[in-house]
């Protein structure tokens, strides 16, 4: 009843936010009816959980999860869809399914396909895709071990070539070069692209990428291979995070992804390109994107369970109705859930550009080119937006607990659910105290070319008028937003200068640079990337509320406010 009165009045502008929400995620030709029509067939098929799972073990809760993804790629297999990543009938249902629960074989098509996508070569693709498609081959991207995760160079998984055998030999030489965390790893891969120290004769080619088969065809671990499941963990309970350990396991030398690097059968090794590994490395940006874009749909369920309760639940009577209050009246409430919708709002958005330059560098890349500014830029903000929303969702989250009182305690409030799933990501797929730096070493490089007086580009280019925007009156903006944006863009050029200015006196004291960095510096670095993240997703975000050709004269309004609520909390 409560919602029904806080909707009265409002059915248009709720039309026209639900209607912005899906065309910003790319289903623009589906009409709402449309979506709703998939969305319903999807629930008949058993795709969405129910309250089942809050009740389920863990040997339940996957079986229970893999189940409802294979009805999910039934689901589109019967749609005509499977093979076409961007058909908006399969964005519509796999992001509903994202957004209520874990995808068991999201790694699968996003980690292993989209690899020998980007890494292998015509013929490789020719024949593993197709299988990738109908599950004949279940993959994952088995790179991190126990020693090793974002330092990819220190990986110590070695392949050796055979040349009387043609062959290489995969072998885990150490403990802590054992593959651990993967996800699909456990129980659910038959095969894996495994990174691994690549040797030849005695010499090193570097980190090279090899599909590798696990299982056989009833599914039991190759002699070679001892391979399991890593345990519970604090969420992703439903995903079969692994380990596997090789024992001088064979593979045919065809199993090399060899888009940019080939070996011969004499051994010989020729790569099409120096930047070759660089370029390789676009799956995991891509992958760091996802999760960015991904926290969008996870803050928008945080908001509405914590925004829905705050109407319905009531407490202490008001002193001149005498009728008990609705929460959400509360500054205490407003402040701690309206600016979850506003970043929810602000990624959103952001995605929008973001994803068209992600987009741009695969197409350069697919025509042979090699867009290494361009790579490097979205590295630079993959490397420090991922932390950004990552570490917001678990403080927002436990805002939103806290905000339902005791019922948010509950595991069927949703939230709890949340939450621990999330707290992975803090560390997957880069741990973003590692990550960070990345990208503060990127804006380092760059208070170098300002010290020399050169003019910046692209992402940085604000920096130019740092020292201008600290000088610039209120009056002088034009809008609420530019003025917002600045102080975002004052912030990260203020910090730079303190940070770079803190390097430099250190370096000409005598200190070596391993040592300031790690020693001096690195968390003011750590520090200043998430400030520039902030600014950017911002920046980004108040730019598509003005040009983004979904974004209309209805939503914008409420949009902005949002965006607001959540730039000045």
């Amino acid at each position: 009843m409560e919602l029904t009165s806080e909707r009265k009045g409002q059915g248009k502008l709720t039309t026209e936010l639900t209607r912005l929400w899906y065309d910003l995620f790319g289903c623009a030709p589906l009409s709402l009816s449309e979506i709703e029509d998939l969305k319903k067939e999807a629930s008949a098929r058993g795709i969405y959980p129910d309250l089942e799972h809050y009740y389920l073990n863990r040997e339940e809760l996957l079986n229970y999860d893999l189940g409802r993804v294979c009805k999910l790629i039934e689901f589109w297999h019967d749609k005509g869809v499977l093979a076409d990543r961007f058909n908006p009938k399969k964005l519509i249902t796999d992001y509903m399914f994202a957004g209520l629960d874990t995808n068991g074989l999201f790694l699968h098509f996003e980690g292993f396909m989209r690899t020998i996508e980007l890494l292998g070569s015509k013929d490789q693709k020719e024949k593993w895709l197709p299988k990738c498609l109908t599950l004949q081959a279940i993959g994952c991207y088995c790179q991190t071990e126990i020693g090793h995760g974002s330092d990819v160079q220190g990986l110590e998984t070695t392949a050796t070539y055979d040349v009387t055998t043609k062959e290489f030999e995969i072998h885990s030489p150490t403990v802590s070069s054992i593959k651990f965390w993967p996800g699909g790893l456990g129980k659910l891969s038959n095969h894996a692209v495994v990174q691994a120290q690549l040797y030849i004769k005695g010499q090193h080619y570097g980190v090279q990428t090899f599909i590798v088969r696990l299982r056989d065809d009833d599914h039991i671990p190759h002699e070679g291979i001892h391979v399991g499941d890593i345990g519970t963990k604090f969420g992703f309970n439903a995903e079969d995070n692994g380990f596997v350990k090789f024992t001088h396991y064979r593979i045919p030398r065809e199993n090399l992804l060899n888009r940019y690097v080939q070996v011969a059968e004499d051994g010989t090794f020729t790569k099409d390109s120096d930047n070759a590994i660089k370029l390789g490395y676009g799956n995991m940006l891509y992958l760091r994107l996802s999760i960015f874009m991904g926290r969008s749909i996870q803050f928008s369920r945080l908001a509405t369970i914590g925004i829905r309760y705050s109407i319905i639940r009531r407490q202490f009577k008001d002193a001149e109705t005498g009728e008990e209050r609705q929460i959400l009246d509360y500054q205490t409430q407003q402040y701690r859930l309206f600016p979850i919708l506003g970043i929810s709002f602000a990624i959103r958005l952001c995605w929008a550009q973001l994803n068209k330059s992600y987009q741009t560098f695969e197409a350069e890349c697919n025509d042979g080119k090699e867009p290494l500014a361009l790579m490097k830029e979205i590295h630079t903000l993959a490397s420090c937006l991922k932390p950004l929303v990552t570490w917001r969702m678990r403080k927002f989250g436990e805002y939103v607990k806290q905000c339902c009182g005791g019922h948010g305690f509950l595991n069927v409030s949703g939230i709890h659910r949340i939450i621990k799933s999330e707290e992975g990501l803090v560390t997957a797929e880069g741990t973003n105290l590692v990550i960070t730096q990345q990208t503060g070493k990127y804006l380092l490089s760059e208070a170098g070319k300002l010290a020399k007086g050169e003019r910046l580009t692209g992402i940085t280019s604000f920096l130019n008028d740092a020292k201008t925007l600290a000088t610039k009156r209120a009056t002088s903006f034009s809008s609420v937003n530019e003025m917002l944006v600045a102080a975002f863009e004052r912030r990260v050029g203020f910090y730079l200068e303190y940070a770079s200015q803190k390097f430099t006196k250190l370096i000409g004291e005598g200190l070596d640079m391993q040592t300031v960095w790690n020693e001096k510096v690195q968390q003011d670095f750590i520090d200043l990337s998430i400030y520039f993240a902030d600014a950017y997703m911002l920046k980004n975000a108040f730019e598509q509320l003005q040009n983004n050709e979904f974004v209309n004269d209805t939503t914008r309004p409420v949009v902005e406010k949002s965006l607001q609520c959540y730039a000045i909390y």
